[in-house]
């Protein structure tokens, strides 16, 4: 169809339907295909509503392909970049409440790698590494199950580290007593 009438209305329906038949086929290189033919079809038919659709499908390739938070984050990273440009393109979607479930279980997967990093260097007594980690992940990650126990490791780091930033572990320790109350911390 898309080769013999390059200039029927039906055009989209079949690029759509291609994406659709890789998507469906799975396995490595059909989704690597599927990916590639959903993104041709939203850089086509931006207007189309079935672009959300096709961005959605792109997001979820990654979070299928999404590992263990101590495994490799390649594909959790790209799913929560395909899942934020699907809520800022297409936040009125159907499907919008799903990305934003999905979103917050890539972010949590995210978190728990960074935080078991951050932890070991805590345990490991190296403060300079461990710092920045728990900082980043406090920013980054505000609805992280263990954000409470993140507070108290930068809190327990900084006054670890010294007079001179021990004055800083005062608030870390504040904000769980505000933010958190239920907290063992």
């Amino acid at each position: 169809l898309i080769n013999t009438y390059p200039d029927s209305e039906f055009i989209a329906k079949a690029k759509l339907a291609i994406a659709d038949s890789w998507y469906r086929e799975g396995g490595t290189s059909g989704l690597t295909q599927a990916e590639a033919e959903y993104r041709d079809f939203i850089t086509f038919f931006p207007t189309m509503a079935e672009a959300g659709e096709a961005q959605m499908r792109v997001a979820m390739i990654h979070y299928r392909g999404m590992e263990k938070p101590d495994r490799d984050p390649t594909h959790a990273r790209r799913a929560e970049q395909e899942f934020q440009r699907l809520l800022l393109n297409y936040p009125d979607a159907p499907f919008a409440p799903l990305a934003v479930q999905r979103l917050r279980e890539v972010q949590e997967v995210l978190a728990e790698g960074m935080f078991e990093v951050a932890r070991f260097y805590f345990i490991q007594g190296w403060d300079p590494a461990t710092q920045p980690r728990l900082k980043e992940l406090i920013e980054r990650y505000p609805h992280f199950s263990q954000v409470d126990t993140t507070l108290w490791l930068l809190g327990q780091s900084l006054e670890r580290a010294g007079e001179a930033s021990a004055g800083e572990a005062a608030p870390q320790y504040a904000r769980i007593v505000r933010d958190y109350p239920l907290s063992a911390h």
